[in-house]
């Protein structure tokens, strides 16, 4: 899954996401960093806007008139996530010559964030709350999953690497359907599902060697 939150990586700096009218983008930010680590350690189901508030060493007065609930601040991870994973995503993959190399890039980035929250780790220890969200928003997570993969998709498509009677449309989706389970994959015996890289390039390795020629 999309992943959901997470922390930043070690000499990355993740944009900010637009702060609301009237609020200070600094203690916004301050919120956002305390809820992802809240977020890791507790999981979503038990994160509380107090844990927030004190995390971020903030009055939960403060908390609240930046974010007026759990989901308004849950929706503020979520973007700044994903903000942040499409920045890494457009460096790294366009540096990319082929398919595979480009779906390990993207199959990384979002294993990276989903071992960041431990979000195996919750769903395994039966995080309901989490388990919703997830499967409530698969739909939308895979089409945004798409819509990372797609232009190397196009490209490949373009350049002669995809099986003759495979359509761009159909290697694209086939694709996400994978990648969209990347960041909550756990108990697995192919692969280590800590290692967001090897995560990324057994990913690719699977998916791809039915799509390419």
């Amino acid at each position: 899954m999309t992943t959901e939150v997470g922390a930043g990586a070690p000499g990355t700096v993740p944009p900010t996401a637009p702060s609301p009218s009237g609020t200070d983008p600094d203690t916004r930010d301050r919120i956002l960093r305390a809820g992802m680590a809240c977020v890791a350690r507790y999981g979503r189901a038990k994160t509380t806007m107090q844990d927030v508030a004190a995390a971020a060493g903030l009055s939960r007065a403060t908390l609240y008139r930046h974010f007026a609930d759990r989901g308004a601040l849950f929706q503020g991870i979520r973007e700044f996530e994903r903000e942040r994973d499409l920045v890494l995503i457009g460096e790294r993959a366009a540096r990319t010559r082929t398919l595979p190399e480009a779906v390990a890039v993207i199959a990384e980035v979002l294993a990276a964030t989903g071992t960041r929250y431990r979000m195996g780790e919750h769903l395994a220890a039966g995080d309901e709350s989490l388990a919703r969200f997830l499967a409530l928003r698969l739909g939308r997570e895979r089409e945004r999953v798409a819509s990372l993969v797609r232009p190397y998709v196009e490209r490949a498509a373009t350049a002669g690497e995809l099986r003759r009677g495979v359509t761009a449309v159909e290697a694209e989706e086939w694709i996400a359907l994978a990648l969209v389970q990347a960041g909550s994959l756990t108990g697995l015996r192919g692969v280590d599902v800590h290692d967001p890289a090897a995560v990324g390039r057994w990913l690719a390795r699977m998916t791809c060697s039915g799509v390419c020629a």
